[in-house]
């Protein structure tokens, strides 16, 4: 899984290359090759939209998913907290399906994101 939260990242992997064949690989980004990502000041705002899509997916009981699904609460959380201008991009290496790869890192529970923690303090 390679996470990237730069500006013009949107290929960053190039997983469509035959040097992925034979690899199960999955490339998010917080942006298209050419955008930039956004910024809240204290961090990307893909970031911040995946940790708090974590949270509410830990918040929902879920113990484990896919990273397609992450993907997807991520984009919820970009267009409901952000409604940022980038788009938040995913690339699989030829064969793989982002629903077919389970997500690795999953906190154990009572997770609160950063963003959430600055209003409960």
């Amino acid at each position: 899984i390679i996470l990237a939260d730069c500006c013009h990242s949107g290929t960053v992997a190039d997983l469509h290359k035959p040097i992925w064949d034979g690899y199960q690989a999955i490339s998010i980004a917080g942006c298209k090759d050419k955008q930039t990502s956004g910024d809240t000041g204290k961090g990307g705002i893909f970031t911040h939209s995946m940790l708090l899509a974590i949270a509410q997916l830990s918040s929902d009981g879920e113990t484990e998913y896919s990273v397609g699904k992450l993907y997807n609460q991520t984009l919820e959380k970009d267009n409901s907290v952000f409604n940022s201008a980038q788009n938040i991009t995913m690339q699989c290496s030829p064969g793989h399906l982002p629903n077919q790869m389970p997500w690795p890192l999953i906190p154990q529970n009572g997770y609160i994101a950063p963003m959430n923690k600055r209003s409960i303090n």
